[in-house]
């Protein structure tokens, strides 16, 4: 009935039907109330209400959404309003036969009746119409025969929403033909009339026997509940992949998908969907006040972490935006994509180096930043440690260039990307990254230092600078996961370093909501001595977990179809990274999940003197020299020795 009209036409229709339904339900209670003589009677008093309580239901059927509701959808949520509005009638009625003082009776028992009557008159169609569009919907379905059959592992409400997401879409041609749960007791049950199979772990036996029924899935879709069983839920993703049935997790909100009748988006799950990682909630409305017109430059923009940064940015209110990159691929492959995700945004690109000042301080002149992300660094441990000088020139010199630009032309605030491994640092990246975040704690400080003089009447804030640190990033240019899933794509061996080697991983997305929220942060305590930032990571994964992960996901069985090779510790790497080093003030801030250090007493004398000592090594081609001043500004890198395998 409501199918081929239009949303407004819809509401309009449900109105009138309401108002019919709500003067059916009061002309019933009183043909129930009396007999024909004595109803004719009562005829006038019975007008009366319907002038009065008609545009009174009009009002409260309004207040609570009763029109707004789709009938298709109508559920539990749908019924609760209904009850509240009849519930404010009802109330109605009794204030009506209180306030007219007699000159209005409403009798005792149709106020009793009324509620009852009201109630199923209005929920009753609603719930007839539902049923008869699944019905119809599950008729079609199971008439052509043409539904993708899909076994949905999962038996918790997110299995429940699935079946109900499929059921609505039309469009979507796929049918839930089982669940498996986690528990076995379970087994045997019915979710809106879909079967519950059996475990986890039946898998093998549930897929033969929907095969040999003609009912073999074509679709695997797991759940979020199933996502954190470990080990049961890969031994079953492992057969799943054995039998080259594609696996798909839920993309996008199921409640919003089943509540607004979008299709349902699945995606192919990925090995960051089964590390159990508790998810922070972020504060986007502070992070969005934050960037709402203001201009964003973000160096490395066509990095793992710069690109995300620059999607983020588009998409909550900056007003402009550069990406700086030195790759004329990545830069290219940046903006095109950012273009297609935010075409109303203001976006260019400057191919630039961070290293040539001269070049970048035309960007920052011609750009004026509000606010600057430092993304660019080079980050692969083993290959640094042959490049130390290249290294110190881009995190160390490069930083030194961004942060100076940054404060010579105003802008609010520059954020520098960091890495775990700036804590005690073992290897070159980690004691070139750790010597970028000493030039911003100084820089910073002086932020904060109390102007005297001239600079008292000024009307412009000094600039913040905060420096973000975070563990690997799965997925991004140079990761192990990219490494590993290449090398088991070639039939293996999968190499690990080290069988105890540990790391802290967290998604682009998840790091990249670090970086704003921290940032946000940052400027909002701005008289607070917190310029270093990290988030609670939870607990570190082992590496060779996760090869292991990775190769039951690809529907291998590690050690037998696919080898695990022990290749020993690389240079400048540590079997556990941490966040904070034991010298750093940690407390927790405002934020979810987000730590801060209080910085330490640093000399702006030494640590300037010492990243000018390394410029003018680096622009010597002196790796000697560049390793002695960095060692003499991070102590901690001088006594932290490469560990090896034998000294394990």
């Amino acid at each position: 009935m409501f199918a081929a009209i239009s949303a407004y036409d819809r509401r309009i229709a449900a109105f009138l039907h309401d108002m019919v339904m709500t003067a059916a339900a009061l002309t019933a209670c009183f043909a129930i109330r009396f007999d024909t003589t004595e109803l004719s009677l009562w005829m006038p008093v019975l007008w009366t209400l319907l002038i009065i309580v008609l545009p009174l239901a009009a009002v409260v059927y309004w207040f609570f959404g009763l029109y707004r509701g789709v009938w298709r959808f109508a559920s539990i949520p749908d019924l609760i309003n209904i009850v509240k509005s009849v519930a404010v009638l009802t109330l109605g009625l009794g204030a009506i036969d209180y306030l007219s003082a007699d000159s209005v009776i409403v009798p005792r028992s149709v106020v009793f009746t009324y509620p009852f009557i009201q109630i199923f008159l209005l929920g009753a169609p609603r719930m007839v119409y539902r049923s008869y569009r699944d019905w119809r919907t599950g008729a079609r379905a199971s008439t052509e025969g043409n539904g993708i059959r899909a076994l949905v592992l999962g038996s918790g409400s997110e299995a429940e929403l699935i079946i109900r997401a499929l059921e609505m879409d039309p469009t979507q041609s796929m049918r839930a033909v089982g669940l498996l749960g986690h528990k076995k007791n379970h087994s045997g049950q019915r979710i809106r009339n879909v079967p519950i199979l059996g475990g986890y772990g039946d898998i093998d036996t549930v897929l033969a026997s929907l095969n040999r029924r003609g009912l073999g899935p074509q679709r695997i879709i797991v759940t979020r509940e199933a996502l954190t069983k470990g080990a049961l839920i890969e031994r079953a993703l492992a057969i799943a992949e054995e039998q080259r049935i594609p696996i798909s997790r839920i993309e996008s909100p199921l409640q919003g998908v089943v509540e607004s009748n979008r299709p349902l988006k699945l995606a192919p799950v990925k090995i960051e969907d089964l590390l159990g990682r508790s998810s922070h909630t972020l504060d986007y409305p502070l992070v969005r006040r934050m960037l709402s017109g203001r201009r964003v430059l973000v160096t490395g923009g066509g990095g793992s972490i710069g690109l995300e940064l620059c999607r983020q940015v588009a998409a909550l209110g900056a007003s402009r935006l550069m990406v700086l990159d030195f790759g004329e691929y990545n830069l290219y492959a940046a903006l095109n994509e950012l273009a297609n995700l935010a075409p109303d945004a203001k976006i260019e690109g400057q191919l630039c180096d961070v290293r040539n000042r001269e070049r970048l301080a035309a960007a920052f002149k011609s750009f004026q930043p509000d606010l600057v992300f430092h993304a660019a660094a080079l980050k692969h441990v083993p290959l640094m440690e042959a490049h130390l000088v290249e290294a110190a020139a881009t995190n160390i010199i490069g930083t030194k260039n961004v942060a100076e630009l940054t404060a010579e032309i105003g802008a609010q605030a520059m954020v520098m990307i960091s890495t775990d491994k700036a804590v005690v640092p073992s290897s070159v990246v980690g004691a070139t990254k750790r010597c970028a975040e000493m030039f911003c704690e100084i820089k910073d400080r002086a932020a904060r230092t109390p102007r005297t003089g001239a600079e008292r009447f000024s009307n412009s804030a000094a600039t913040r600078f905060v420096s973000v640190r975070f563990g690997n990033v799965l997925g991004s240019s140079g990761s192990v996961v990219p490494l590993f899933l290449s090398q088991i794509e070639r039939g293996g061996p999968v190499t690990v370093t080290h069988p105890e080697m540990e790391r802290y991983f967290m998604t682009v997305n998840e790091a990249v909501g670090l970086v704003l929220m921290a940032s946000a942060h940052g400027l909002k305590s701005h008289g607070e001595p917190i310029s270093l930032y990290a988030l609670d990571m939870g607990e570190p994964q082992k590496i060779m977990d996760l090869a292991e992960r990775m190769i039951r996901l690809s529907g291998f069985e590690p050690g037998k179809d696919i080898e695990i090779k022990i290749t020993g510790v690389r240079p400048g790497e540590k079997l556990r990274e941490e966040v904070f080093g034991t010298d750093d003030s940690l407390h927790e801030t405002a934020l979810e999940g987000i730590l801060a250090a209080e910085p330490l007493s640093l000399s702006t004398d030494r640590v300037e003197a010492l990243i000018q000592d390394i410029a003018e090594a680096v622009d010597a081609n002196n790796p000697t020299t560049v390793r002695e001043a960095i060692a003499e500004l991070v102590p901690e890198y001088r006594e932290q020795q490469p560990v090896t395998e034998a000294a394990q």
